[in-house]
């Protein structure tokens, strides 16, 4: 398949880049206005020409894809007129500055016909597909109670924390246990802390909690997930294992069924890419393109997503 990138900074050289050779692709081109980092792009990873200008660049290679990877202001910008053009477009997380923009962004998608990716990679996340088949299974039952915690806070202001790093938690979260009916926030009380906890009800009925820290141990850890269904538990750390506590239904003397462990097995300098599911998730793009499988995270998603962040962040405004 024949994609043009738009970006090179440093998020795509870490993330994106190294992994585009795995999924079989032409890399016809690469844009970015410094052209320095686009001709080393160029030379890395072996794109054909390079461009300083996205609309020249897509009406010159005419490409089956487009990757728009440069934050949120790029991705809504850049992004919703690569979607008038025709063009299937990946965008990272966020997809918009807003919900209101993310959903001008999904209809202009649909009117389009063509796909809107959003790259919430912790969906792809293979602890976490797992996970979701498990509780989606009726063996799990229904989800009671779900506990998401996540230790990055990086951002210039608070906005930029909730709203383009706290989102893949509050993303997971629905992905997991489905549309959020409610949510009450509590801020830390404590000076340049950035802590705060939102308690949630899923429409489903079940109960949860968003845990957010600035303290925590980053090379240790800084993700967690469990959800409590009836009779069963299941729990993963960093998405690098998932343990699946299956239900137990006969007497207590009896051998209880074996529970469900993933361990993640990989080795070397993408390990990350394949754990917290970078990989999965530009191969679910690419899929969708292809017309080979439903799209995991489709923009039409992320809308209530970022309306979950704005919430968030409106409380946490209030009461600081």
């Amino acid at each position: 398949m024949k994609i043009a990138y738009i970006g090179a900074g440093n998020f795509t050289n870490h993330y994106m880049f190294p992994q585009l050779a795995r999924h079989g692709l032409e890399l016809a081109a690469i844009c970015d206005l410094d052209e320095g980092k686009a001709e080393a792009a160029r030379q890395r990873y072996g794109f054909g020409r390079i461009y300083t200008d996205f609309r020249k660049m897509l009406e010159t290679e005419r490409p089956q894809a487009v990757f728009c990877v440069g934050g949120p202001k790029v991705h809504y910008s850049v992004g919703l007129e690569v979607l008038d053009r025709g063009f299937p477009l990946y965008v990272q997380k966020s997809p918009a500055p807003s919900s209101a923009s993310t959903r001008e962004m999904s209809v202009t998608a649909e009117r389009k016909g063509v796909v809107c990716h959003v790259g919430f990679n912790l969906r792809s996340a293979p602890a976490v597909r797992q996970a979701r088949a498990a509780i989606t299974s009726d063996e799990f039952g229904r989800p009671l109670m779900g506990v998401f915690r996540y230790g990055l806070t990086y951002g210039a202001t608070m906005a930029d924390v909730v709203m383009d790093q706290h989102c893949h938690m509050t993303d997971l979260a629905r992905f997991l246990m489905g549309g959020i009916r409610s949510v009450k926030v509590i801020p830390s009380g404590l000076p340049e802390a950035r802590d705060y906890v939102a308690a949630v009800q899923f429409h489903s009925g079940a109960v949860g909690t968003l845990n957010f820290t600035s303290g925590q141990i980053i090379e240790k850890e800084f993700l967690y997930f469990e959800v409590t269904g009836e009779g069963t538990f299941l729990y993963s750390h960093e998405c690098a294992s998932l343990v699946w506590n299956r239900p137990f239904k006969g007497e207590w003397w009896q051998s209880p069924r074996a529970d469900y462990v993933y361990r993640h097995g990989a080795f070397g300098g993408q390990v990350g890419l394949e754990t917290l599911g970078y990989i999965g998730d530009v191969a679910s793009f690419i899929a969708a393109v292809k017309g080979e499988a439903e799209d995991i995270s489709p923009i039409s998603s992320a809308i209530g997503t970022m309306e979950l962040c704005e919430a968030i962040l409106r409380q946490i405004e209030e009461r600081v």
